[in-house]
């Protein structure tokens, strides 16, 4: 699930049965994207943006940081070293063979860095789990540079939704009161909201 308010790579043996394997222990990687387009006065949606203008620019223009997590946090992705070297400390990561850039250039050397972090973590799951199949959510879902990289992987089954239902919030409250339908159950309007994810751990508190 990927998206401006989370990044949780997880198990799903069910449409109510999820394991949380991962997760951001700062910024989710959507709002990475729309903090660096801001910063460059690039528009909003950051990540809409940002993909148009990296398919123009050089992803080695800057070799940003991969953030450095302890063994325990394999699966685990963290934003804020990228978010920092992008908006404050872009001429540390430029490349010396580099003597111009651009936008595109910043667009295109963000945005394979942070897909190359969450990739990490997912390829990291996928490596111990044995799992085969990869269904991807939210926002950042649409990214083309995201779709391209997993989808090489021809030992697995992947599964994108359509362009127009990546950032749709009704579409997936929709789908998932539907699974919960199908099955017979229902829920009053007098219920409150909570987690449903029982293994959810709580990262931010053992950084």
């Amino acid at each position: 699930m990927v998206s401006g308010g989370h990044t949780i790579i997880c198990r799903a043996d069910n449409f109510d049965d999820i394991a949380v394997l991962g997760t951001s222990i700062d910024d989710a990687i959507g709002e990475a994207f729309d903090k660096v387009a801001k910063h460059y006065c690039l528009g909003y949606p950051g990540g809409e943006i940002i993909d148009k203008l990296a398919k123009k620019g050089n992803a080695s223009a800057f070799n940003f940081p991969m953030p450095k997590l302890k063994s325990d946090h394999r699966y685990d992705v963290s934003y804020s070293g990228l978010k920092t070297a992008a908006i404050n400390q872009l001429d540390k990561f430029r490349n010396d063979t580099i003597n111009e850039y651009s936008e595109e250039d910043i667009a295109a050397s963000f945005q394979k860095s942070a897909v190359d972090i969450l990739l990490r973590g997912l390829f990291n799951a996928i490596e111990d789990s044995g799992i085969k199949t990869v269904v991807a959510g939210g926002g950042v879902a649409a990214n083309s540079y995201l779709r391209a990289v997993i989808s090489e992987r021809k030992d697995l089954r992947v599964i994108f939704p359509s362009l127009s239902l990546c950032g749709d919030n009704g579409a997936m409250i929709a789908g998932l009161a539907y699974c919960y339908l199908k099955r017979g159950e229902h829920t009053p309007l007098t219920a409150t909201a909570s987690a449903r994810v029982k293994s959810y751990r709580n990262i931010r508190s053992t950084k």
